[in-house]
């Protein structure tokens, strides 16, 4: 007899009959987990165990990947929403039928995306395939990504993003300071602190609590930093350089957040900024640009000590934020000795 049990807001079917394998699956309503187990166990009774039961479709691998995988180890926003888009576009697929070309349809013409973000929905089709292939036992191939990835490339739609180089002048800065005096949201004390502190906007820097001060040590801890393989949980202690402590001092204590301002409207609010000033191609992300590469050519901090503050896990991660200039190279000569 089939075992079938709710699990969360998912219903789990277990067949396990003696000398066969177990099979599990989950189904989100009653009536289909009791169909796929009349199913299996008649296949059993009738002598065609060794036939496995039809692949699911790419949307009951998503939800089982959530409910299973997602429950251990929490998704973050960016991973949740290309889940979302993969089981809205391509959920009706089976998922061991799925073949380059649909997942190159799937990029170009359901998603409409390229460069890095498309390289972000592949990495995680790949990633589910894998979890189902090896944890569940589907018979799906996740080297479809990787034959959809190369088509991608050949076509320059798949791509790493461009690194940048612009970096914003004292003069741009100085301008930017005065149109930000209005605003209640991105303040001048906000140009400044990321301009010394080097924290990406806006998450690090609306995330700043007061508790996590320690005004002694000039440390202040920020929570759940961007992190490859973990993000939550990635708490990190980390300097308050330059300007960073006074700054921190002039705000009010009247909530939990030391910036108590929503960042969300700074995506648009700094282009908005830009565009009345004349300031052609600068983004917000910039000015953290503009932070690592000063503390890196100030020569007062070695490559491990700038990770810490930037948050980068090693030299390659960091060295887009920096530029070497050939210019730089014709140093003068040192003096010779005094005889």
């Amino acid at each position: 007899m089939a075992s079938i049990i709710k699990v969360g807001d998912k219903w789990r079917a277990q067949v396990r009959r003696k000398d066969h394998p177990t099979q599990t699956r989950s189904f989100p309503t009653k009536i289909l987990a009791e169909r796929w187990a009349r199913s299996v166990e008649m296949a059993i009774e009738e002598g065609r165990a060794g036939i496995a039961p039809p692949c699911p479709t790419v949307a009951e691998l998503v939800d089982r990947y959530t409910d299973e995988v997602g429950r251990a180890k929490p998704f973050g926003r960016n991973k949740a929403g290309v889940l979302r888009m993969i089981r809205a576009h391509l959920g009706c697929e089976r998922a061991d039928a799925l073949t380059p070309e649909r997942l190159v349809r799937y990029v170009r013409q359901d998603r409409m995306v390229g460069g890095v973000t498309a390289a972000i929905d592949l990495s995680y089709t790949k990633t589910l395939l894998k979890i189902s292939r090896a944890l569940w036992g589907y018979p799906v191939r996740p080297g479809v990504v990787d034959e959809a990835r190369e088509i991608l490339k050949h076509m320059g739609l798949v791509d790493r993003s461009a690194e940048r180089d612009r970096r914003p002048t004292a003069d741009e800065l100085a301008r930017l300071r005065i149109w930000f005096a209005r605003s209640k949201s991105l303040t001048p004390d906000i140009l400044d602190f990321i301009l010394d502190s080097g924290f990406r906007p806006p998450s690090e820097i609306t995330g700043l609590r007061w508790e996590d001060l320690n005004e002694a040590d000039r440390t202040i801890v920020i929570r759940d930093r961007k992190d490859p393989r973990r993000k939550l949980g990635n708490n990190q202690t980390v300097p308050l350089l330059g300007r960073c402590m006074e700054i921190i001092k002039r705000q009010t204590q009247d909530g939990p957040f030391i910036f108590g301002v929503n960042g969300k409207s700074w995506s648009s609010l700094f282009p908005r900024a830009c565009r009345d000033l004349g300031i052609e191609n600068l983004h917000l992300y910039d000015l953290r640009h503009e932070a690592i590469s000063r503390l890196v050519e100030s020569g007062r901090y070695s490559i491990p000590e700038v990770c810490l503050v930037s948050g980068h896990k090693d030299w390659k991660m960091l060295a887009r934020y920096t530029q070497l200039k050939a210019k730089d190279l014709h140093r003068d000569p040192p003096a010779p000795p005094t005889p």
